[in-house]
């Protein structure tokens, strides 16, 4: 029988800030932008993202779960699915990846961020 400590050997990992667990890696950006949500447009400052997903922070309240469209340079509207919010920081999922050469176009055009947030 494994120990309670062996099981739990999968939680230390996800603490742990030197392993990246991210199907890509995430750019630190920083960029005002929007997202629409219940037909509602609302303020977003992007930190980071990815060719999957990024996350933002806001005012807006949005649902674990609730689809939005976030605006993007290049790329425009982009699909989007909720998967974290806490404390006015939000993770999206793109419905979509966006294409590789769109991504690197789009980020050509987002300034960068300094630190981390």
């Amino acid at each position: 029988m494994p120990s309670v400590l062996a099981s739990l050997a999968h939680v230390a990992k996800s603490r742990d800030p030197d392993v990246n667990q991210r199907r890509a890696p995430r750019v630190l950006v920083d960029m005002v932008s929007h997202v629409v949500a219940r037909g509602r447009s609302q303020g977003v400052r992007i930190i980071n993202i990815s060719s999957l997903g990024l996350m933002c922070r806001t005012d807006a309240e949005l649902f674990i779960g609730e689809r939005i469209s976030v605006w993007l340079p290049i790329v425009k509207e982009v699909t989007a699915e909720v998967r974290w919010a806490e404390d006015g920081r939000v993770g999206v999922e793109f419905m979509t990846p966006i294409e590789p050469r769109m991504y690197d176009a789009m980020l050509s055009l987002i300034p960068p961020r300094q630190t981390a947030w």
